[in-house]
Protein backbone atom coordinates (compact mmCIF):
# COMPACT_ATOMS: atom_id res chain seq x y z
CA UNK A 1 0.00 0.00 0.00
CA UNK A 2 1.10 3.24 -0.95
CA UNK A 3 1.75 4.48 2.90
CA UNK A 4 1.83 8.47 1.00
CA UNK A 5 -2.25 8.17 0.35
CA UNK A 6 -3.51 5.78 3.85
CA UNK A 7 -4.09 8.98 5.52
CA UNK A 8 -6.08 10.75 2.48
CA UNK A 9 -8.23 7.30 1.99
CA UNK A 10 -9.16 7.38 6.08
CA UNK A 11 -9.99 11.03 5.99
CA UNK A 12 -12.49 10.64 2.68
CA UNK A 13 -13.92 7.70 4.44
CA UNK A 14 -14.76 9.04 7.33
CA UNK A 15 -15.99 12.05 5.81
CA UNK A 16 -18.33 10.17 4.10
CA UNK A 17 -19.56 8.08 6.29
CA UNK A 18 -21.02 11.36 8.27
CA UNK A 19 -22.21 12.75 5.41
CA UNK A 20 -23.90 10.16 3.78
CA UNK A 21 -24.29 7.30 5.78
CA UNK A 22 -22.31 4.07 5.96
CA UNK A 23 -23.79 0.53 5.59
CA UNK A 24 -23.29 -2.03 8.33
CA UNK A 25 -22.83 -5.65 7.10
CA UNK A 26 -26.00 -6.77 9.12
CA UNK A 27 -28.55 -7.64 6.92
CA UNK A 28 -32.08 -7.16 8.98
CA UNK A 29 -34.14 -4.92 7.57
CA UNK A 30 -31.43 -2.39 7.33
CA UNK A 31 -31.80 -1.67 10.74
CA UNK A 32 -27.86 -1.09 11.17
CA UNK A 33 -27.18 1.40 8.58
CA UNK A 34 -25.97 4.93 9.73
CA UNK A 35 -26.96 7.93 8.56
CA UNK A 36 -26.35 11.61 8.29
CA UNK A 37 -29.09 12.08 11.55
CA UNK A 38 -26.99 9.40 13.44
CA UNK A 39 -24.72 10.97 16.41
CA UNK A 40 -21.51 10.32 15.89
CA UNK A 41 -17.81 11.26 16.72
CA UNK A 42 -14.57 10.70 15.10
CA UNK A 43 -11.19 9.71 16.79
CA UNK A 44 -8.07 9.81 14.72
CA UNK A 45 -5.03 10.30 16.64
CA UNK A 46 -1.54 11.52 15.77
CA UNK A 47 0.27 11.23 18.82
CA UNK A 48 1.92 7.80 18.69
CA UNK A 49 5.37 9.31 19.25
CA UNK A 50 5.60 12.82 18.86
CA UNK A 51 7.53 14.29 15.14
CA UNK A 52 9.54 16.69 17.29
CA UNK A 53 11.28 14.52 19.53
CA UNK A 54 12.37 12.22 16.90
CA UNK A 55 16.41 12.71 17.58
CA UNK A 56 15.95 12.14 20.77
CA UNK A 57 15.69 8.30 19.66
CA UNK A 58 18.86 8.81 17.85
CA UNK A 59 21.52 5.93 19.03
CA UNK A 60 25.28 4.87 17.60
CA UNK A 61 27.42 2.11 18.32
CA UNK A 62 29.30 3.42 21.06
CA UNK A 63 25.90 3.80 23.01
CA UNK A 64 25.94 1.89 26.01
CA UNK A 65 23.20 -0.24 27.05
CA UNK A 66 21.66 2.23 29.52
CA UNK A 67 21.79 4.96 27.38
CA UNK A 68 19.85 2.73 24.85
CA UNK A 69 17.53 1.51 27.86
CA UNK A 70 16.34 5.09 28.14
CA UNK A 71 16.12 5.84 24.70
CA UNK A 72 13.71 3.16 23.94
CA UNK A 73 12.07 3.56 26.84
CA UNK A 74 10.71 6.92 25.50
CA UNK A 75 8.68 4.92 23.48
CA UNK A 76 5.09 3.28 24.43
CA UNK A 77 5.47 0.11 25.99
CA UNK A 78 4.09 -2.82 23.63
CA UNK A 79 2.23 -4.23 26.50
CA UNK A 80 1.97 -2.79 30.26
CA UNK A 81 3.31 -6.29 31.73
CA UNK A 82 6.21 -6.25 29.88
CA UNK A 83 10.04 -4.64 31.46
CA UNK A 84 12.53 -3.08 29.45
CA UNK A 85 15.37 -5.74 30.70
CA UNK A 86 18.54 -4.97 28.77
CA UNK A 87 19.06 -3.45 25.03
CA UNK A 88 21.88 -3.42 23.07
CA UNK A 89 24.02 -3.08 19.10
CA UNK A 90 24.67 -6.42 17.70
CA UNK A 91 27.04 -6.46 14.65
CA UNK A 92 26.28 -8.85 12.51
CA UNK A 93 26.90 -9.62 8.66
CA UNK A 94 23.57 -7.87 7.66
CA UNK A 95 24.59 -4.92 9.42
CA UNK A 96 23.90 -3.76 13.01
CA UNK A 97 20.95 -4.64 14.56
CA UNK A 98 19.36 -3.91 17.87
CA UNK A 99 18.27 -6.41 20.69
CA UNK A 100 15.46 -5.31 22.80
CA UNK A 101 15.23 -8.00 25.98
CA UNK A 102 11.73 -7.75 27.76
CA UNK A 103 10.99 -9.44 30.72
CA UNK A 104 7.20 -10.39 31.04
CA UNK A 105 5.43 -9.64 34.37
CA UNK A 106 3.52 -12.66 35.72
CA UNK A 107 1.72 -10.42 38.71
CA UNK A 108 0.53 -7.92 36.09
CA UNK A 109 0.09 -10.39 33.37
CA UNK A 110 -2.39 -12.36 35.71
CA UNK A 111 -4.64 -9.49 36.70
CA UNK A 112 -5.82 -9.62 33.09
CA UNK A 113 -7.62 -13.20 34.39
CA UNK A 114 -6.98 -14.68 30.46
CA UNK A 115 -6.78 -18.81 30.23
CA UNK A 116 -3.36 -18.27 29.03
CA UNK A 117 -0.14 -16.15 28.38
CA UNK A 118 -2.09 -12.51 27.41
CA UNK A 119 0.72 -11.84 25.14
CA UNK A 120 -1.08 -14.51 22.43
CA UNK A 121 -4.09 -12.91 22.86
CA UNK A 122 -3.15 -8.84 22.74
CA UNK A 123 -4.58 -6.77 20.58
CA UNK A 124 -2.22 -4.51 20.04
CA UNK A 125 1.30 -6.36 20.65
CA UNK A 126 2.37 -6.77 17.07
CA UNK A 127 1.43 -3.55 15.68
CA UNK A 128 2.92 -2.04 18.70
CA UNK A 129 6.37 -3.85 18.60
CA UNK A 130 6.27 -2.77 13.91
CA UNK A 131 6.03 1.10 14.94
CA UNK A 132 8.48 0.81 17.78
CA UNK A 133 10.93 -0.73 15.17
CA UNK A 134 10.12 1.73 12.74
CA UNK A 135 10.87 4.60 14.58
CA UNK A 136 14.06 3.20 15.72
CA UNK A 137 15.01 2.41 12.29
CA UNK A 138 13.84 5.51 10.94
CA UNK A 139 15.99 7.46 13.13
CA UNK A 140 18.66 5.75 13.01
CA UNK A 141 19.84 4.63 9.77
CA UNK A 142 22.78 2.81 10.97
CA UNK A 143 20.24 0.03 12.20
CA UNK A 144 19.37 -2.67 9.83
CA UNK A 145 16.95 -4.39 12.23
CA UNK A 146 15.45 -4.48 15.45
CA UNK A 147 14.49 -7.66 17.33
CA UNK A 148 12.50 -8.27 20.14
CA UNK A 149 13.31 -10.88 22.75
CA UNK A 150 10.89 -11.25 25.52
CA UNK A 151 10.96 -13.63 28.96
CA UNK A 152 8.56 -16.01 29.53
CA UNK A 153 7.72 -16.77 33.27
CA UNK A 154 7.66 -20.06 34.49
CA UNK A 155 4.08 -19.44 35.21
CA UNK A 156 3.00 -19.53 31.28
CA UNK A 157 6.13 -22.01 29.67
CA UNK A 158 6.64 -25.68 30.57
CA UNK A 159 10.07 -24.94 30.94
CA UNK A 160 12.11 -22.48 32.43
CA UNK A 161 14.47 -19.96 29.54
CA UNK A 162 11.65 -19.87 27.38
CA UNK A 163 11.40 -16.85 25.16
CA UNK A 164 9.39 -14.93 23.03
CA UNK A 165 11.17 -13.46 19.62
CA UNK A 166 9.90 -10.74 17.00
CA UNK A 167 12.07 -9.10 14.30
CA UNK A 168 10.95 -6.18 12.35
CA UNK A 169 13.83 -5.22 9.24
CA UNK A 170 13.96 -2.33 7.29
CA UNK A 171 13.78 -5.22 4.23
CA UNK A 172 9.70 -5.68 5.87
CA UNK A 173 9.47 -1.71 5.79
CA UNK A 174 10.36 -1.30 1.97
CA UNK A 175 7.76 -4.88 1.48
CA UNK A 176 4.97 -2.27 3.07
CA UNK A 177 6.37 0.90 0.73
CA UNK A 178 6.92 2.68 3.69
CA UNK A 179 8.97 5.73 2.48
CA UNK A 180 11.28 6.41 5.30
CA UNK A 181 13.32 9.28 3.68
CA UNK A 182 9.97 11.24 3.01
CA UNK A 183 8.73 10.07 6.63
CA UNK A 184 11.69 11.93 8.26
CA UNK A 185 10.93 15.39 6.48
CA UNK A 186 7.12 15.15 6.23
CA UNK A 187 5.04 15.14 9.90
CA UNK A 188 2.10 14.42 7.84
CA UNK A 189 3.48 11.54 6.59
CA UNK A 190 4.88 10.55 9.54
CA UNK A 191 1.92 10.45 11.43
CA UNK A 192 -0.31 8.26 8.27
CA UNK A 193 2.00 5.87 8.68
CA UNK A 194 1.71 5.17 12.28
CA UNK A 195 -1.64 5.75 12.16
CA UNK A 196 -2.06 2.89 9.52
CA UNK A 197 -0.26 0.57 11.76
CA UNK A 198 -1.59 1.82 15.52
CA UNK A 199 -4.73 -0.92 14.60
CA UNK A 200 -5.78 -4.18 16.41
CA UNK A 201 -3.42 -6.83 14.61
CA UNK A 202 -5.89 -8.70 12.34
CA UNK A 203 -4.07 -12.06 12.33
CA UNK A 204 -6.02 -12.72 15.22
CA UNK A 205 -9.95 -12.10 13.81
CA UNK A 206 -11.38 -15.25 12.31
CA UNK A 207 -14.10 -17.47 12.72
CA UNK A 208 -13.17 -21.11 12.08
CA UNK A 209 -10.51 -19.79 10.35
CA UNK A 210 -12.53 -17.85 8.03
CA UNK A 211 -11.47 -14.22 7.89
CA UNK A 212 -12.40 -10.99 5.68
CA UNK A 213 -10.95 -12.23 2.03
CA UNK A 214 -11.47 -15.21 2.47
CA UNK A 215 -13.20 -17.36 -0.70
CA UNK A 216 -16.36 -18.70 -0.47
CA UNK A 217 -15.34 -22.26 -1.32
CA UNK A 218 -13.22 -22.23 2.09
CA UNK A 219 -16.06 -20.34 3.97
CA UNK A 220 -17.91 -23.33 3.10
CA UNK A 221 -15.09 -26.10 3.46
CA UNK A 222 -15.02 -24.63 7.02
CA UNK A 223 -18.55 -24.49 7.81
CA UNK A 224 -20.58 -27.06 5.60
CA UNK A 225 -23.69 -25.24 4.22
CA UNK A 226 -25.41 -22.58 5.54
CA UNK A 227 -28.46 -22.86 7.40
CA UNK A 228 -29.89 -19.79 5.48
CA UNK A 229 -28.70 -18.16 2.32
CA UNK A 230 -29.41 -14.55 0.43
CA UNK A 231 -28.58 -13.48 -2.88
CA UNK A 232 -29.04 -10.09 -4.39
CA UNK A 233 -29.11 -9.13 -7.93
CA UNK A 234 -25.29 -7.63 -7.72
CA UNK A 235 -24.07 -11.09 -6.63
CA UNK A 236 -23.57 -10.16 -2.94
CA UNK A 237 -24.11 -13.34 -1.08
CA UNK A 238 -25.30 -13.86 2.68
CA UNK A 239 -24.46 -16.96 4.50
CA UNK A 240 -25.77 -17.47 7.46
CA UNK A 241 -25.41 -20.12 10.14
CA UNK A 242 -26.84 -20.91 13.61
CA UNK A 243 -30.65 -20.11 14.75
CA UNK A 244 -33.02 -17.00 15.84
CA UNK A 245 -31.09 -16.72 18.90
CA UNK A 246 -27.46 -17.04 18.38
CA UNK A 247 -26.29 -16.68 14.54
CA UNK A 248 -23.12 -15.95 12.39
CA UNK A 249 -23.80 -14.08 9.13
CA UNK A 250 -20.87 -13.91 6.71
CA UNK A 251 -21.17 -11.54 3.68
CA UNK A 252 -19.95 -12.26 0.23
CA UNK A 253 -18.98 -10.14 -2.70
CA UNK A 254 -17.26 -10.12 -5.89
CA UNK A 255 -13.35 -9.11 -5.54
CA UNK A 256 -12.94 -5.74 -7.99
CA UNK A 257 -10.46 -7.32 -10.05
CA UNK A 258 -12.92 -8.36 -12.77
CA UNK A 259 -12.11 -11.72 -11.98
CA UNK A 260 -15.77 -12.85 -10.89
CA UNK A 261 -14.58 -14.58 -7.49
CA UNK A 262 -16.44 -13.96 -4.53
CA UNK A 263 -14.65 -12.95 -1.18
CA UNK A 264 -15.78 -12.92 2.74
CA UNK A 265 -16.22 -8.65 3.24
CA UNK A 266 -18.06 -8.95 6.51
CA UNK A 267 -18.42 -11.48 9.35
CA UNK A 268 -20.91 -10.48 12.15
CA UNK A 269 -21.71 -12.49 15.10
CA UNK A 270 -24.77 -12.42 17.28
CA UNK A 271 -24.33 -14.10 20.57
CA UNK A 272 -26.12 -15.61 23.47
CA UNK A 273 -25.44 -14.66 26.56
CA UNK A 274 -22.09 -16.25 27.89
CA UNK A 275 -21.97 -18.21 24.75
CA UNK A 276 -18.53 -19.50 22.93
CA UNK A 277 -20.20 -20.54 19.72
CA UNK A 278 -19.09 -17.48 17.71
CA UNK A 279 -16.61 -16.21 20.37
CA UNK A 280 -13.47 -17.64 18.95
CA UNK A 281 -12.84 -14.03 17.54
CA UNK A 282 -13.42 -12.77 20.60
CA UNK A 283 -10.85 -15.18 22.57
CA UNK A 284 -8.33 -14.67 20.00
CA UNK A 285 -8.47 -11.57 21.37
CA UNK A 286 -8.92 -11.92 25.17
CA UNK A 287 -12.11 -10.77 25.44
CA UNK A 288 -14.73 -12.97 26.55
CA UNK A 289 -18.24 -12.36 28.66
CA UNK A 290 -18.15 -13.64 31.82
CA UNK A 291 -20.55 -17.12 32.74
CA UNK A 292 -24.09 -16.15 31.49
CA UNK A 293 -23.48 -12.57 30.58
CA UNK A 294 -23.28 -10.59 27.56
CA UNK A 295 -19.95 -8.84 26.60
CA UNK A 296 -20.34 -5.30 27.96
CA UNK A 297 -18.99 -1.65 27.28
CA UNK A 298 -16.95 -1.07 29.72
CA UNK A 299 -15.07 -4.24 29.60
CA UNK A 300 -14.41 -3.96 26.11
CA UNK A 301 -13.34 0.31 25.90
CA UNK A 302 -11.11 -1.02 29.13
CA UNK A 303 -9.40 -3.61 27.21
CA UNK A 304 -9.12 -2.49 23.76
CA UNK A 305 -9.34 1.41 24.30
CA UNK A 306 -11.56 4.17 23.14
CA UNK A 307 -12.65 3.32 19.71
CA UNK A 308 -12.20 4.92 16.12
CA UNK A 309 -15.52 6.37 15.64
CA UNK A 310 -18.71 6.06 16.87
CA UNK A 311 -22.13 6.38 15.61
CA UNK A 312 -24.88 6.41 18.52
CA UNK A 313 -24.51 2.67 19.91
CA UNK A 314 -22.31 1.63 17.42
CA UNK A 315 -18.15 1.59 17.77
CA UNK A 316 -15.53 1.11 15.39
CA UNK A 317 -11.78 -0.10 16.18
CA UNK A 318 -9.39 -0.39 12.88
CA UNK A 319 -7.58 -3.54 12.27
CA UNK A 320 -4.21 -3.99 10.62
CA UNK A 321 -5.13 -5.90 7.32
CA UNK A 322 -6.06 -2.65 5.60
CA UNK A 323 -7.29 1.32 5.64
CA UNK A 324 -10.65 0.04 5.20
CA UNK A 325 -11.27 -2.99 7.37
CA UNK A 326 -12.82 -2.77 11.06
CA UNK A 327 -13.46 -4.53 14.27
CA UNK A 328 -17.28 -3.01 15.55
CA UNK A 329 -19.48 -3.95 18.36
CA UNK A 330 -23.26 -2.70 18.62
CA UNK A 331 -24.58 -2.30 22.08
CA UNK A 332 -27.75 -2.22 23.62
CA UNK A 333 -29.07 0.71 25.83
CA UNK A 334 -27.84 -1.25 29.07
CA UNK A 335 -24.27 -1.18 27.37
CA UNK A 336 -24.42 -5.32 26.44
CA UNK A 337 -22.64 -6.57 23.31
CA UNK A 338 -25.50 -7.75 20.69
CA UNK A 339 -23.53 -7.74 17.93
CA UNK A 340 -20.02 -7.71 17.10
CA UNK A 341 -17.55 -9.13 13.78
CA UNK A 342 -15.17 -7.39 11.27
CA UNK A 343 -16.22 -5.55 8.09
CA UNK A 344 -14.71 -3.39 5.02
CA UNK A 345 -15.64 -0.29 4.93
CA UNK A 346 -18.18 0.68 1.99
CA UNK A 347 -18.75 4.11 1.12
CA UNK A 348 -22.51 3.90 -0.97
CA UNK A 349 -23.18 5.99 -3.88
CA UNK A 350 -24.92 9.28 -3.32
Amino acid sequence: MNFKKVYGYLTVILAACILFGCKNTSHKDGENNLTENDKNAVSVQTSYFPYEDLKELSIDKNTDSEKIKEIVSKLPVPADYLELRNAKIESTKEGDGLILEYDELFEKAKKLELPDNPLYYSPYFYTGIFNNSLLLMLENENISYVKVDISIPKEYAEESGRTMIDEISREDLIKKDINLEYMKMNSSYYHEVLEFNNAINADRLFYNRVRLGSDEEFLIYRNGEPDRKEESENSEKIYTYGDENSYTSFKLNAENNGSGEVVVTAISVHPRKGDFDGGEMLYNLGLLPKDNEFLKKDRVESYLGEPKMKFDNRVYYRISSDISDYLYFIYSDTGEVVEYGVWKWIIPAR
